[in-house]
This record gives structure tokens, C-alpha cells and sequence, in this order.
């Protein structure tokens, strides 16, 4: 018996929903199919998790980081007892009551339990039942990315989602990487108490991101006592009593970096093993991830895929506006519906926050503007004095004669909050001056970005 709908989306993450919320309001018969939680990897091992323990060792170390000012405040050792049910009370919080209610109260979207795999392009198969639609949404995401690393499966690692199960915090480890999750996962480790090396086989941390910014990033980490190597080449790993020793090789020489646990933070891979893209011909790139077309459209018709299978940027809000694009190209064909990846903000939830949003200037030069980039130091800003954390910074870069805003990035505390005004300057496209002339409250981390638009302006003649 075959059950026909007509629109299948394979997974139930962020993406899933954002696709079966949009076609089930079109009165389209929606199936979702999910191996696991619902929720996806930013509910259940990511964001959410991450991010609540990520919060607390931000108030941990405010705690500590408030003797400095006479406030005579003590931070005793963590209790893992109360924080991991914490972290653990947030997933099932969100999971329950926005994405379980949605099923509840949705008329049009059905959720079938299982691993999904296709059987044709328009069919498939969930264990021994087979389910049809004209139209079919992959939306399975990413999982961690491992490494054919010589003893890798002698030691107990770990990654972005086991490192969230973990009942208590290491004494010491080793990350390998240095992007958005080991800066995230390293600072929060070492602010509960962990000793942490973080481990960049590249010349510097956190390569989107200007080398200004980086920079006093790194000056940050070292200062919370956290150990930095870059331009390395794993080697090998290998078990020593009870802890893991992980070789690497630094300027010609192999060094030892010996730690209770080992985490590879070394990207996102697509979760696509299995569900019989290559059967049907569903072209990939080189990495593995779905190759679309700027509809979300894939080499196959009637498929589509939206989220971190289809590669960067591989952010949850990202891939919610593609799964919307994709079933609103479904429901019109004729739409051509499209998404510009210039106007999606990213963050990075360290302490200061990382936050950036449209071109930067190499970028901006590359698509022929005439580009124009200021840096503001963050010790300019009256409220970075008023906080007692000078660090950081705000570059903006605006389009030269016209002064139209064309990408932003920041470095500063509430960097992923203070970011989505920039994000409406670049998208409805507004000047440097639209910026200076917006009233700012006073004190705050947001007149930073005005001053930036006023030295850029500034710079350009154009006040």
C-alpha cells in the first residue's frame, strides 16, 4: 500500500518545519519523516544546549570577573548536578512547546517515525511502508565531521553533540579546530574550570572573520587561560593511561598535546548517508552536499533541499528561509523565489559576541563596488568603559560616493542582538548617514555602529 501526500519532507528539524508551516497553510497534505527528535540539531545538540550552558558560564564568569570592580561575590566550583538538567529542561522545553504543539494543533502536517530513503523520486520508503508525493523537501541537515586520523578509534572522543551529554566538565582538552564551535565550546570549558588548547591547522582562528577582531579574540581566550596553536597538522592519537595524547606537528616539529578528552570541532558534514541520494541521481558536490540552484531546486524534478545539507551557511534561520523559498517555488512554479545569502546575519556566541551581516570589503571589491572600510575601536564607545571591556570593535563598509551600507562586522557584548540593525540597513539598502542621523539612546554598545557609519562618512567627504 503506498500513502500519498503531497508534500514529503525528509527530516523534522528547523528547515522541515519551516517548509511543512508554509504548505500546510496552503491546505497541502504534508509528511514529515524523522528518524529522531524533533526539533533537528539546533533544539536537540546544538544551539539550544550549547547556548544555555554557553549563558551560565557567562554568569559564572561575571562572578568572578566582578572582584576586580568591589563586589565582593564568590564563585564556588559549578554543580554539574543542577546545570546539566538545566541545559537538558531548555531542549525539552522548546522541543514540546513549538515544535510538538505545532503537531498537535496542525491539521495539515502528519509526522511518520523512521529512516527515510528513496526508493524513486517521487517515493519513499519508511521501513516497509512507502509514502508518495509529486514534490519532496530534504531537509536532513548536518552532523559533525570526523577525520581519518590514525587512532582516532582507540581513544574516547568526542564532538559538537556528544560533548552536550557529557555529565560534568573535563579537567583538561584538546580541541581540534578553531571556527565558530571550538571558540564557542573552548571558552565555555574554560570558564567552568577546564584547561583548553584549541588546536588550527589554518593560520588563524575564525578565518571569516576580520583578522582585527580575531586577534583581540585570541588576547581574550589567552587571558581566560586558554592555550592557542595554529598553522598545525594532526598527526596520530593515542591512548596514554587515562588520558588522550593527540601528536601534531608545528613549524617542523611534532608536538604532544596530552588532555582527558579529545573534540573534533572540525565542521559540518551532510546527513545524507543512507537516504539514497545516489540511487536516484541526486547530484552533490565534492564534500557531499546537495548541489541547488538559487530556487533550492536539485539536478532531480519535483526535489529540493533546503538547510545545512545543501552547505554554508550552515545557520538554523538560514535554513528556515530556504525550506520557505523551496515550498513557495513548489506552490508557484512560476515565482522564481530566490534567497540573497547578503542579507543573513551569523553570530557567534562567545563573550564578547561575534556578529556580521552583508559584504565585507574584499567581497564588495570582488562584485565590482567601490568599497569603503572603516574600523571603529571598540574603546571609543562610552558604554565599553561603562561595562569595563575595551576589546573589540565595529568595521563597516559602505559602497564609496554613495555611502550605501554594504556589510558590517562587530565584535563587542550583544554583538547577535545589536547585528540586525545592520541588517536592515544592508538589505533596504540605506547610507552611512541614514545611520548618523538615527537617534541612538546613550549609553549603549548600538552607538558604536553609528559612530562607525560617522567615520566612515567621515572618511568619505560625506559630512
Amino acid at each position: 500500500m503506498v500513502h500519498d501526500y503531497d508534500i514529503i519532507i525528509l527530516g523534522a528539524g528547523t528547515t522541515a518545519f519551516a517548509g511543512a508551516r508554509i504548505a500546510a497553510m496552503a491546505g497541502k497534505k504534508v509528511a514529515m519523516i524523522e528518524k529522531s527528535h524533533i526539533g533537528g540539531t539546533c533544539v536537540n545538540w546544538g544551539c539550544i544546549p550549547s547556548k544555555t550552558l554557553i549563558h551560565k558560564a557567562e554568569m559564572y564568569n561575571a562572578a568572578r570577573k566582578g572582584m576586580r570592580w568591589g563586589l565582593n561575590l564568590q564563585a564556588g566550583a559549578p554543580d554539574c548536578g543542577t546545570l546539566m538538567p538545566l541545559k537538558k529542561a531548555a531542549v525539552e522545553a522548546i522541543r514540546m512547546t513549538l515544535y510538538q504543539h505545532e503537531l498537535d494543533v496542525s491539521t495539515g502536517i502528519t509526522l511518520i517515525r523512521g529512516r527515510g530513503r528513496f526508493v524513486s523520486p517521487k517515493e519513499i520508503q519508511v521501513e516497509q511502508r512507502l509514502y508518495r508525493a509529486p514534490q519532496i523537501l530534504i531537509a536532513t541537515g548536518g552532523r559533525p565531521r570526523s577525520v581519518a586520523l590514525p587512532g582516532l578509534d582507540t581513544v574516547n572522543h568526542i564532538n559538537s553533540y556528544s560533548a552536550m551529554r557529557l555529565a560534568c566538565f573535563p579537567e583538561s582538552i584538546t580541541i581540534l579546530g578553531g571556527g565558530v564551535i571550538a571558540l564557542e565550546m573552548g571558552q565555555m570549558f574554560a570558564r567552568f574550570g577546564s584547561r583548553v588548547t584549541i588546536l588550527e591547522r589554518g593560520p588563524r582562528l575564525l578565518a571569516e572573520f576580520d583578522e582585527r577582531l580575531t586577534e583581540q579574540f585570541k588576547q581574550m581566550l589567552q587571558r581566560d587561560g586558554v592555550e592557542i596553536f595554529c598553522d598545525i597538522e594532526a598527526k596520530r592519537v593515542e591512548k596514554v593511561g587515562d588520558k588522550t595524547c593527540l601528536y601534531a606537528r608545528i613549524n617542523g616539529a611534532e608536538v604532544a598535546f596530552v588532555a582527558e578528552r579529545l573534540m573534533l570541532a572540525i565542521g559540518t558534514e551532510p546527513a545524507t548517508k543512507g537516504i539514497g541520494l545516489e540511487e536516484i541521481g541526486v547530484a552533490t558536490n565534492a564534500a557531499g552536499f546537495i548541489t541547488v540552484d538559487n530556487q533550492l531546486r536539485s539536478s532531480i524534478p519535483g526535489i529540493w533541499a533546503a538547510g545545512d545539507v545543501t552547505g554554508a551557511p550552515m545557520v538554523a534561520p538560514n535554513g528556515a528561509r530556504e525550506a520557505q523559498i523551496a515550498v513557495r517555488n513548489m506552490l508557484d512554479p512560476r515565482g522564481n523565489h530566490t534567497i540573497d545569502y547578503r542579507f543573513s546575519p551569523m553570530a557567534v556566541f562567545v563573550d564578547p559576541e561575534f556578529a556580521t551581516v552583508g559584504l565585507t570589503h574584499e567581497q564588495a571589491k570582488a562584485q565590482g563596488y567601490r568599497a569603503v572600510t572603516t574600523y571603529l575601536q571598540l574603546d571609543r564607545v562610552p558604554k565599553a568603559h561603562v561595562m569595563g571591556e575595551l576589546l573589540g570593535g565595529v568595521l563597516l563598509t559602505a559602497e564609496q560616493g554613495s555611502g550605501r551600507i554594504l556589510g558590517v562586522q562587530m565584535l563587542c557584548p550583544r554583538a547577535a542582538d545589536i547585528i540586525h540593525e545592520a541588517t536592515l540597513a544592508v538589505r533596504f539598502g540605506l547610507t552611512v548617514v541614514d545611520l548618523i542621523t538615527t537617534v541612538h539612546v546613550y549609553p549603549s554598545i548600538s552607538d558604536g555602529l553609528r559612530q562607525a557609519a560617522l567615520l566612515n562618512a567621515t572618511t568619505q567627504g560625506l559630512v
